[in-house]
């Protein structure tokens, strides 16, 4: 009866240490997760920058265009 439950025992305590060793690998990949995830947010968040510059410099120099096609048109017309 004590060897059955040593044995019960020593196998409880095997799970235990599987299991602490998978919450282990489990906190360092969300960890990792969380990590990336807010390099990725950054990311992002230049792109939108770098969209909104190029939206504005578009906006810019289509306004630009727009006058001197005009003004040619004005002086080729008369």
């Amino acid at each position: 009866m004590i060897k059955d439950k040593d044995l019960y025992i020593k196998e409880l305590e095997e799970k235990v240490q599987e299991l602490e060793e998978k919450y282990q690998m489990e906190k360092g990949v969300k960890q990792s997760e969380v990590m990336l995830n807010a390099e990725l947010n950054e990311r992002i968040e230049k792109h939108l920058l770098h969209i909104e510059t190029l939206r504005n410099i578009n906006e810019h120099y289509s306004n630009l265009i727009g006058k001197l096609r005009a003004r040619l048109k004005d002086i080729i017309t008369h």
